[in-house]
């Protein structure tokens, strides 16, 4: 895949918007459709870089109550509803807690405050300050639940405030169990306001939609087969189809 990024036009990760405020839209491709959508994009859309990095990997921890209660508001279409976990930039060691919250209306808002460390997460006072500010109390009843490691792409378009992002070689760890996304890329195109933009237009060239697709979700369910998820079973068929086609 990093054959296919030289073409692009280079942008530090630092000056670029950040879209913590957004609407989201998943599609699932198997890798070589992901080469052929980004083959379409360098003309109108700049490589996000780091230091030179084009594909940064990330390790991103997940945290829940023992009922799994973030989990189940999500499998039932509660909204809002938030997520929390920390996520960690491997390449430069970088690290941050985050919570994000989704309405009714599909906005995502997210929120984070840079980290030293991320253990004793909800021991440290800056944390707790940080969650309560965003009305996450109890802490006291999270726990770990999912460790998920990838690699990503990240693009801007260059004029309006839209960024795409191609995550791969997805791990999900939980339950003491590990899984695999194997040759699947989840693309998501973020967005400040809804359009129909160049990237959208090519995605439904390729007979994609937009999928319900939440890696934490996902992970769960694929990691701890015990826990109620029928809601989630038409994502685990198209994710089970893709990875059987030839």
């Amino acid at each position: 895949m990093e054959a296919i990024l030289d073409k692009f036009n280079q942008v530090y990760f630092e000056k670029t918007f950040s879209l913590m405020n957004r609407f989201d839209f998943k599609f699932l491709l198997k890798s070589s459709e992901a080469i052929a959508f980004l083959n379409h994009l360098y003309s109108e859309y700049d490589l996000i870089a780091n230091n030179e990095i084009m594909i940064r990997s990330y390790e991103t921890k997940y945290f829940d109550t023992y009922q799994r209660d973030t989990f189940l508001m999500h499998h039932k279409g509660k909204f809002p509803r938030y997520k929390i976990r920390t996520r960690t930039y491997l390449d430069t060691n970088d690290q941050f807690v985050e919570v994000k919250f989704k309405n009714n209306k599909g906005l995502t808002e997210k929120y984070r405050n840079k980290l030293i460390e991320v253990d004793n997460l909800f021991m440290q006072p800056d944390v707790i300050s940080f969650l309560n500010s965003h009305k996450i109390h109890d802490l006291e009843s999270l726990q770990e639940s999912l460790l998920v490691n990838y690699q990503r792409i990240s693009l801007k378009h260059k004029q309006i405030n839209e960024r795409i992002t191609l995550d791969f070689n997805l791990t999900f760890s939980g339950n003491q169990k590990k899984t695999l996304l194997e040759d699947i890329v989840i693309v998501e195109v973020k967005q400040e306001r809804k359009c129909i933009s160049s990237a959208m237009e090519i995605l439904r060239s390729f007979n994609k939609r937009s999928i319900s697709m939440s890696k934490y979700c996902y992970g769960i369910s694929s990691t701890d087969p015990s826990i109620k998820h029928n809601n989630f079973n038409p994502l685990l068929k198209n994710i089970h189809k893709l990875t059987i086609q030839q």
